[in-house]
């Protein structure tokens, strides 16, 4: 079929109605969704400029206002351009009222207040900032998480996710033959391995450091031609991450696949651990892939 113009209509951020069409649209692999946000709809002012934008490009309309006068308002509008409605908050809400016996007070932007939690969120992501990529390895006393993993294996993405939920991330990267840093041997949290497919992690290397052609400079500051070889070497990566497997059964700490993974799912798997105190071993589906 062809395109589908979606239009996103939300009170806040629209982060909201973007997660729910992602979701939702990647079950329709056939369709072409093209979306039109527009976010921080407080006003009719804006309402009515929404309904303009809708009117030059009909469709259906996902919205998550919660304001009963401008949820009425886009509906009949959208009615008398004969286009659909529907809002992802509303059966949600009605449930929590009857679960509840309370009225929903239906404040705009109401999840996002800069309370303790929007705080630690914060506190969060600069304690990434200044723990990437094996800085400041000697303190790790407030890290809720420690990333290992060799070099490209997604540890720094997953750690600003993780931070972005309010978790202290620290990532390290595993050198073979190189000695952890003792306040990493020494931490008693929770350490996850990430690990990838070697066919993978080379592709990824060596978009990394550029093509090798002549009269062309490494494409990566600091690395030169006698440093990249051993990088992207195939039996060298196969090494290393047998090298890297052996350290994090040595150490028992579980270890995420992250070849098949986005970083919203391994940051997901990383919480989970978290929020099952005592975590040891490694998962079946989390494993190291084989030689």
């Amino acid at each position: 079929m062809g395109e589908v113009i979606l239009h996103l209509v939300s009170e806040a951020t629209g982060q909201a109605l973007e997660a729910v069409m992602r979701a939702c649209s990647a079950q329709f692999q056939s369709a072409a969704f093209s979306p039109r946000n527009w976010n921080l709809i407080r006003t009719r002012v804006q309402v009515s400029r929404v309904l303009a934008g809708i009117g030059d490009e009909p469709g259906p309309v996902l919205s998550s206002l919660t304001s009963p006068d401008l949820q009425n308002m886009l509906r009949m509008g959208c009615a008398r351009m004969g286009v659909q409605v529907k809002n992802i908050l509303d059966g949600t809400i009605h449930f929590l009222e009857q679960q509840t016996g309370i009225v929903a007070e239906r404040h705009p932007g109401g999840q996002y207040v800069m309370d303790d939690t929007y705080r630690r969120r914060i506190d969060a992501m600069q304690y990434v900032i200044s723990h990437d990529d094996g800085q400041k390895t000697a303190d790790l006393t407030k890290a809720d998480v420690v990333l290992v993993g060799v070099s490209r294996t997604s540890k720094t993405p997953t750690c600003f996710y993780l931070a972005n939920r309010g978790i202290r991330a620290a990532n390290i990267p595993l050198v073979p033959h190189a000695p952890l840093p003792t306040g990493l041997r020494d931490f008693p949290g929770l350490v996850v391995g990430l690990t990838i497919d070697p066919y993978t992690l080379l592709e990824i290397r060596r978009s990394r450091v550029g093509m090798m052609l002549p009269g062309r400079s490494i494409a990566t500051p600091g690395m030169s031609e006698s440093s990249v070889k051993p990088y992207i070497d195939p039996q060298g990566v196969q090494e290393e991450l047998q090298w890297a497997r052996r350290l994090c059964t040595r150490y028992k700490w579980p270890v995420i696949n992250v070849t098949h993974r986005s970083v919203e799912e391994t940051a997901a798997a990383i919480i989970d651990m978290l929020e099952h105190d005592g975590v040891t071993g490694t998962p079946p589906d989390m494993d190291w892939p084989g030689p």
